[in-house]
C-alpha cells in the first residue's frame, strides 16, 4: 500500500496477471491506478512473452511469485529475463517464496528498480502480527526510511516476535521441506482421479478444477471437518478449489476422503 500510494497515480499503469493478489488489485481500483492484466493459459500458466509485448505500455510491473491464488512462478531465467527488459518500477511479491525453489532478493543489489516484498505470515505461520518486510536497492530504502512511513510505527511485540522467528529460521527450513514434500503427493494422488484438473505448484497450496462437481466436493469435504478454499472460476476453469498443504495425518485425511467420495 506504501509502495503504491508514493510511485503510483491515475496515470500510471501495472501490468499484472490475472488472477493475482487480490487486495494488490483492490488497492489499485481504490486509488484508480489501471491494470493490464495478462491472463493464464488453459493450463494454469503464464507467457513471458505476452509481458514482454506489454511491458513498454507500463509503468510498473507487479507479479506475486508464486502466484496467488494459482501457485504457478514463471522459470528463473524468464522472470530474469522480464526483470532486465522492464524499466519502470517492479515489485515481485514473494510472500509464498519460501515454498518455492529461488528467490530474486539477491538482485537488488544490480537491479535498483527492483523491491521484493516478503511476509512472515506464510512459511512462519505468523499471520497474526501482520509483519511484513521488503528488500530494495538503497535509494528505495533510504526513502522508506526517511520518508515513507504509517503515522503508527510497528509494536514492540511484533518487533520482537519478528525477530524471534528470524532467529529460528531453521526450524521454518525443515517445515517448508516437509510442506514441499506433501505437496507433491498430494498433486500426484489428486492427478490419480479423472474428475479433476490439477495444477502444478510452488506455494503451500494446491489448485485444481473439479469442474462441474466442485460444489458437491467442497460441500462433502466440509461435512467431513475438512475446509479448503472454493474459489470457483478462474479463467475458462468453472470449478476451482485450492487445498493448503498441511500435517502428514491432515493431508492424509484429506485424500482418503477424497477417494471415498469419488469411489
Amino acid at each position: 500500500d506504501l509502495i503504491l500510494s508514493n510511485f503510483a497515480s491515475k496515470q500510471t499503469k501495472v501490468l499484472t496477471s490475472n488472477p493475482t493478489f487480490s487486495f494488490f488489485e483492490e488497492r489499485c481500483k481504490l486509488y484508480s491506478i489501471p491494470l493490464i492484466a495478462i491472463p493464464f493459459s488453459d493450463d494454469m500458466k503464464l507467457d513471458v512473452n505476452k509481458f514482454l509485448k506489454e511491458s513498454k505500455n507500463a509503468d510498473i510491473l507487479y507479479l506475486d511469485s508464486p502466484n496467488n491464488p494459482t501457485g504457478f512462478q514463471f522459470s528463473k531465467t524468464e522472470l530474469q529475463k522480464l526483470i532486465k527488459s522492464f524499466n519502470g518500477l517492479i515489485i515481485i511479491d514473494e510472500a509464498y517464496g519460501e515454498f518455492s525453489d529461488y528467490s530474486l532478493s539477491s538482485l537488488v543489489k544490480t537491479q535498483s528498480n527492483l523491491i521484493v516484498v516478503r511476509t512472515l505470515s506464510k512459511s512462519f505461520g505468523m499471520a497474526g502480527i501482520r509483519l511484513g518486510y521488503f528488500v530494495a536497492n538503497k535509494k528505495f530504502t533510504d526513502t522508506f526510511l526517511n520518508v515513507l512511513q504509517y503515522p503508527y510505527p510497528l509494536s514492540t511485540i511484533t518487533i520482537e516476535s519478528g525477530i524471534l522467528a528470524l532467529q529460528k529460521v531453521n526450524l521454518m527450513d525443515n517445515a517448508t521441506k516437509i510442506i514441499k514434500i506433501e505437496r507433491q503427493r498430494i498433486i500426484e494422488t489428486l492427478q490419480k482421479f479423472d474428475t479433476f484438473e490439477v495444477f502444478d505448484s510452488k506455494a503451500n497450496f494446491v489448485l485444481f478444477d473439479a469442474h462441474s462437481s466442485y460444489k458437491r466436493v467442497y460441500s462433502a469435504l466440509a461435512e467431513q471437518g475438512i475446509s479448503i478454499r472454493k474459489l470457483g472460476k478462474i479463467g475458462n476453469h468453472e470449478g476451482c478449489l485450492r487445498v493448503t498443504i498441511g500435517t502428514k495425518e491432515m493431508n492424509s485425511k484429506f485424500l482418503l476422503a477424497i477417494r471415498d467420495l469419488l469411489q
